[in-house]
C-alpha cells in the first residue's frame, strides 16, 4: 500500500483567484479517490484558476492522472486554468506522450506558471 498523497494549500493570501496546491507522497489507485474529495474540497474555495506543484509528488499512476483529468473539468467549467509545475521527469515524460502536457500547460516553476496564468500588463 502507498503513502497516502497530501495536499497543501500554500496560496498568497493576496492572489484572492489563484489556488496554488502543493502535492506530496504518491498517488494511485489506493488513494485517488481520497485525492480527488481533497483536491475538490481545496478547489470549492471559489478561486478560478489553479497551480499544483508537483514537486514532491514521488508516483502517479493512471487513476491520478484521471483525477487531474476531472479537476482540470472542474476547473474550465468555471472559467478558470489549471497549470501543473514541477514534475518528476517520468511524469512530464508521460503528459507529452499523451498530449496532456498542452491541455495542463506545464511550466517548470511555480513562478513560470503566475507568468502564464497573469501576463503582465501594461503600465
Amino acid at each position: 500500500m502507498s503513502a497516502a498523497v497530501r495536499v497543501t494549500d500554500v496560496s498568497d493570501p493576496a492572489v484572492k483567484e489563484m489556488l496554488l496546491l502543493a502535492l506530496a507522497g504518491e498517488l494511485d489507485y489506493s488513494n485517488a479517490e481520497r485525492f480527488h474529495h481533497d483536491l475538490q474540497e481545496a478547489i470549492g474555495q471559489g478561486r478560478n484558476d489553479l497551480v499544483i506543484d508537483l514537486t514532491d509528488l514521488t508516483f502517479c499512476d493512471s487513476t491520478g492522472i484521471q483525477s487531474f483529468l476531472n479537476t482540470r473539468q472542474t476547473v474550465q467549467d468555471r472559467g478558470g486554468s489549471i497549470v501543473l509545475v514541477n514534475l518528476h521527469p517520468r511524469l512530464e515524460r508521460l503528459f507529452h506522450l499523451t498530449g496532456l502536457a498542452q491541455a495542463f500547460g506545464i511550466q517548470p516553476t511555480v513562478a513560470d506558471a503566475l507568468k502564464v496564468l497573469r501576463p503582465s500588463r501594461p503600465s
